[in-house]
């Protein structure tokens, strides 16, 4: 992690209420970190892909979340229309909710967020779908996010607030508790003045691009962030996010922060 970019940690938040988008998208409070209807015995244990990934105890750990199994041929099913969304067209803005992470305290880190009916949670790739905690930064201060965001077109603002984590060559899975019919987000990577390689894939399970996919996505920090959206045809629940070392060298991201989350919900 980089100095110039990130200099302040602070203690644990499990979640927060933000405000919603639209009158039906009225805010819930009641939800906790529980993602699924359907609970494992034992609250410390997320079930991955087939796979059970041991949570530590203590009182910050979360309730047990279901991720979906893939089927027995997961890349032989049916792909779906979709459309990747390259800039935040007035089109896209309008159809989209805004997750403010505004109402989040700056310097904690949150392994989901919540925006009306939606609960969206963060995972690690790397270690069997663990929870992954991103830390709220304001942008463009002593103790935040220091590097410039973006320019229009391609990003909504020049310095918005963001959601950090530390993830570098791995996997940040996006768990949606209820179906999404369009998800964006935009990106910048932890490391100035080096292009890096962003892709996403939308779906059910893991890695699953059914519904739709980003690929090889070029960001750069500073003033280089980029939007990863997908309007899709069929809803999808699950959006695995993967970065890549820089396309001129072997130079890790080291990190990457994500910021105004857009999301719109299937009928």
């Amino acid at each position: 992690m980089k100095k110039h970019f990130i200099t302040a940690f602070a203690a644990v938040g499990l979640l927060a209420t933000l405000n919603s988008c639209s009158k039906d998208e009225s805010s819930v409070t009641d939800q906790g970190t529980k993602l699924s209807n359907t609970a494992a015995q034992n609250p410390y244990e997320l079930s991955f892909g087939g796979r059970i990934a041991d949570y530590p105890a203590g009182k910050d750990a979360p309730k047990a979340l279901i991720f979906p199994n893939p089927p027995d041929d997961p890349y032989g099913g049916p792909k779906f229309p979709f459309t990747v969304i390259q800039t935040p067209t007035p089109e896209y803005l309008n159809e989209t909710c805004l997750v403010d992470i505004s109402k989040l305290e700056n310097n904690k880190t949150y392994h989901s967020i919540q925006n009306g009916k939606l609960t969206i949670g963060f995972f690690s790739g790397a270690s069997g779908g663990s929870e992954a905690r991103l830390l709220k930064l304001k942008s463009s201060n002593e103790t935040g996010w220091t590097s410039a965001w973006g320019e229009a077109p391609y990003v909504q603002g020049e310095n918005p607030e963001v959601l950090y984590t530390t993830i570098s060559r791995d996997e940040l899975i996006i768990y949606l508790s209820k179906p999404c019919i369009e998800f964006g987000f935009e990106i910048a990577p932890n490391h100035k003045n080096y292009n890096h390689r962003f892709g996403a894939s939308y779906g059910d399970w893991v890695f699953d691009s059914n519904k739709g996919s980003v690929g090889q996505l070029v960001t750069k920090s500073p003033s280089g962030a980029r939007l990863v959206a997908v309007k899709a045809t069929e809803p999808f629940t699950m959006v695995t996010l993967r970065s890549s070392d820089s396309p001129t060298g072997d130079e890790p991201v080291e990190g990457l922060a994500i910021a105004n989350i857009r999301y719109k919900l299937a009928k």
